[in-house]
């Protein structure tokens, strides 16, 4: 589910800063909740940095990932990206180290940056500003472990729904892909563009969603486990 996670969005100027957070979600598989939940928590660290997680914690499942970043005007300047996932015999997991001054990342090997690069989390607080702002099209830079990567995505419009955390007037964004697999993701207005659910269509058999089952604004507790969790490899 690498940078499909959530679309946590911003409510309006693009100097607002963005506000502690955290959101759970149940996980769906082809129609069916599986007994996962998945949390999705956005803070900020005491040197003014903020941490952005994702955390999936079940015995079938482990997924994680982390990035630190800085954040200015709707500009995100990520410092560090992590995860890791562990499941049905596979593992996997990469670091992506931003050195700005030198407009390089070290991944699985170092590689040239540009300056609107961003990570796999970062990302989706820009698109914040972009729904905040009406945008309909936008595309981004991912630094990945592996390389630079286009990620590209469309509004395909409003729509009114229904999640066991309550009914969202939401706007339904689609992330565009260059193969048969389709993801969706509806951002609540009311929460500031929070992501309140996503589809992910892998082919015809494979289909997953996650959907909000709570949400709160303020500093969330992962925040400070994660702060403590230091970066890991596909190795460790």
């Amino acid at each position: 589910m690498t940078a499909l996670l959530c679309l946590c969005g911003l409510s309006s100027a693009e100097t607002l800063r963005l506000k502690p957070a955290e959101a759970a979600y149940r996980v769906v598989i082809s129609g069916v909740p599986v007994g996962m939940e998945a949390l999705i928590s956005l803070g900020l660290e005491t040197d003014g940095r903020y941490l952005l997680a994702f955390n999936i914690d079940h015995a079938l499942l482990k997924h994680e990932e982390v990035s630190r970043f800085r954040w200015h005007n709707c500009s995100a300047r990520p410092e560090q990206y992590h995860y890791r996932s562990s499941g049905f015999g596979i593992r996997r997991g990469g670091t992506v180290t931003f050195d700005w001054p030198a407009l390089s990342a070290d991944g699985d090997t170092p590689y040239p940056l540009t300056p609107d690069s961003v990570d796999a989390m970062t990302l989706a607080m820009i698109s914040r500003c972009y729904l905040a702002a009406g945008v309909t099209e936008f595309e981004f830079k991912v630094a990945e472990p592996a390389g630079l990567r286009l990620f590209r995505y469309r509004v395909v419009g409003e729509e009114t729904l229904e999640t066991p955390a309550g009914v969202f007037d939401t706007i339904k964004v689609e992330r565009l892909y260059n193969s048969r697999r389709r993801t969706f993701m509806w951002a609540a207005r009311d929460l500031e563009f929070f992501m309140v659910r996503m589809d992910h269509i892998e082919n015809a058999l494979v289909r997953g969603r996650i959907e909000m089952t709570r949400f709160s604004w303020g500093q969330p507790a992962l925040i400070t486990e994660a702060r403590q969790t230091p970066a890991t490899t596909a190795n460790d």
